[in-house]
């Protein structure tokens, strides 16, 4: 049941989709699902609208344009934006993904995935994707290296374009910061389960899975990969990891 509140605001939600602030109108964009379930909007409204979300994709506000092209494939496969909207706006994207801007190529193998643009638009692109593979940065190895099976199956990666860089997933297992090497924990586990890094790669590195299970490691990396002690362990033993 929506509240009285947004109730009894609705006129606001219904202009918010066109605030003249962009951030505060990608914000009120990013509520459209919710405002449409709880019939505050109606999809029609939206459609009609359009063009204020459309906007956004080629605004020359940098941090609104990328995020708003994370909405751009959900509200393609909703009906609220067409292939069209898509396919005359994507060039907004590449200088994102020329630039390395990992959140810019997830949103382009989103595309990909949902066909609303071909691989071959961003492939000539890999070896920007292949250098964060290697970053000096630990936490943008460990976040680029999740995204491979993605970049993988819609065409973009081949093994040959990863396989010698494996060793530097790994070194993020020594990263002071722990939600980083939390974060790589996650990777490595779930590459091993998707083959994309084999038993042989990961075996080496079974001390550092005894460290983490019985340190406080373990504690904070199941509350923020929202899984349990159990499921998590039976993952590390399915890999060798821990008898």
């Amino acid at each position: 049941m929506v509240s009285n509140t947004i109730e009894n605001n609705k006129s606001y939600y219904l202009k918010s989709l066109s605030l003249e602030d962009k951030f505060s109108r990608l914000d009120a964009w990013y509520k459209v699902d919710f405002l449409i379930d709880n019939n505050i909007m109606t999809k029609e409204y939206v459609v009609e609208n359009k063009g204020q979300f459309l906007d956004l994709l080629t605004t020359t506000d940098e941090m609104v344009k990328v995020h708003a092209w994370v909405l751009a494939r959900r509200f393609a496969d909703a009906g609220y934006i067409t292939r069209e909207d898509i396919d005359k706006r994507k060039s907004y994207l590449i200088p994102y993904v020329q630039s390395g801007d990992l959140t810019a190529w997830w949103n382009a193998v989103d595309l990909i995935k949902g066909g609303y643009i071909d691989s071959s638009y961003i492939r000539p692109y890999r070896n920007v994707f292949i250098e964060s593979l290697k970053s000096e940065n630990p936490g943008i190895v460990s976040d680029a290296w999740h995204m491979v099976p993605m970049l993988t199956d819609a065409k973009i990666l081949t093994e040959s374009d990863y396989e010698d860089n494996k060793k530097y997933l790994f070194n993020v297992l020594k990263s002071s910061n722990q939600y980083i090497r939390l974060n790589a924990w996650e990777t490595i586990i779930d590459l091993g389960e998707k083959g994309v890094l084999q038993k042989e790669d990961i075996l080496p590195f079974r001390d550092r899975a005894k460290e983490l299970i019985e340190g406080d490691d373990l504690i904070k990396l199941t509350s923020l990969f929202d899984t349990n002690r159990e499921d998590f362990l039976l993952r590390l033993k399915k890999l060798d990891l821990i008898q």
